[in-house]
């Protein structure tokens, strides 16, 4: 059966009611809103975007808030089908719907757009793998031929997982080579595109070299693996090795800096490589290899940055590596008032906290 011009408006209309919920959460006038008001603001979010001939992006990310924000399963599937029905091409959005559906236990549904996500494409078979909406529908013909499909197609879109873009210095490289910073960024982001972080952080002063995640996630989102670094080493090592064609390196000065997961491998490579790193700016570490088994190691300097109003999981993590790397090391620890992201004044201070790991 061809599903790519499946048609979702019956669907919508019993669908789309169940936006009421998260309409009265919204109110903020006293008076009691009435059934027409309830209605409307149920309705508007989704008529609003149809009207503006939003894309089917905008929907998605629509949908996900839904989720996200007032686990309402329902309303965000409205928008996956609109999303699903906007961009006749999209793998993404019938998945998406397929989860919600899943969720929402309609099984038949549920395959039936899972189905129209294989015939579209999909290939994010690391996000599928791990998708606890889909947890009721596991067992089903339409989910494990997805699956299997999605992995034969994964290599071919994952080409730049673990990409390098290395941003070389003008001028003339020290006697001894050029200082290197290495970025690994944040769960879900994109570690080549930091052209501004180098900017700021190294200008003309030493290469900066951001690499993506080794595992594809989605278009520009990646990930470390979940469940060991090494794969993490073996990117860094080799976007070094491209830098080397191109630019006489300072073998003694390559540092690390991470944010969340990115910082916690960066931890662990400068814990478990202490022979390639000469020390880690480490920006509110997150994720889950939080064993260092690794002996500590010494003369290294480090900086530790995270916010005071993290998860405490992210807080205790943190003060793990604190003590950690405290001993027999140049080490300093900073905090802010914000939560899990940069200090507000990360582009003063941060060029100051390179200029100390990289011994400038």
């Amino acid at each position: 059966m061809d599903l790519r011009h499946l048609s979702v408006k019956p669907l919508l209309v019993a669908i789309t009611m169940a936006f009421s919920a998260a309409a009265l959460a919204e109110t903020e006038t006293s008076a009691p809103p009435s059934a027409a008001d309830v209605r409307w603001q149920a309705l508007s979010p989704v008529a609003n975007l149809y009207l503006d001939n939003a894309p089917a992006s905008e929907f998605i990310a629509q949908g996900d808030e839904e989720k996200s924000r007032w686990n309402n399963y329902a309303g965000a599937l409205a928008y996956y089908l609109i999303a699903t029905e906007r961009d006749p091409y999209s793998s993404w959005a019938p998945y998406q719907a397929a989860a919600a559906l899943a969720y929402l236990r309609v099984p038949d549904q549920a395959d039936t757009y899972l189905q129209l996500a294989d015939q579209r494409g999909f290939w994010q078979y690391i996000t599928m793998e791990e998708d606890d909406e889909l947890a009721e529908i596991t067992d089903s013909d339409a989910y494990n031929t997805l699956l299997t499909n999605a992995k034969l197609r994964y290599p071919e879109h994952a080409k730049d997982a673990g990409k390098a873009y290395i941003h070389l210095p003008k001028g003339t490289a020290p006697a001894d080579g050029w200082p290197v910073l290495v970025w690994l960024s944040g769960y879900g982001t994109e570690g080549s595109d930091s052209e501004h972080l180098a900017k700021t952080l190294t200008a003309d002063k030493a290469i900066f070299i951001g690499i993506n995640g080794t595992e594809k996630l989605d278009e520009h989102r990646f990930r470390w693996a979940r469940t060991e670094t090494e794969s993490t080493q073996k990117a860094v090592q080799q976007a070094l090795a491209l830098a080397a064609k191109s630019a006489k390196l300072d073998k003694k000065r390559v540092a690390l800096m991470g944010f969340s997961q990115g910082a916690l491998h960066s931890a662990h490579l400068l814990a478990e490589h202490a022979d390639d790193y000469c020390g880690a700016l480490i920006v509110s570490a997150g994720g889950m290899q939080t064993e260092l088994t690794a002996a500590a190691p010494q003369g290294k300097r480090v900086v530790l940055s995270y916010g005071m109003d993290e998860h405490q999981s992210n807080q205790a993590l943190d003060k793990k590596l604190a003590g950690y790397f405290s001993q027999g090391n140049q080490f300093e620890q900073h905090t802010h008032d914000g939560g899990h992201f940069f200090d507000a004044d990360w582009q003063q201070k941060f060029p100051q906290y390179v200029e100390q790991i990289l011994g400038l």
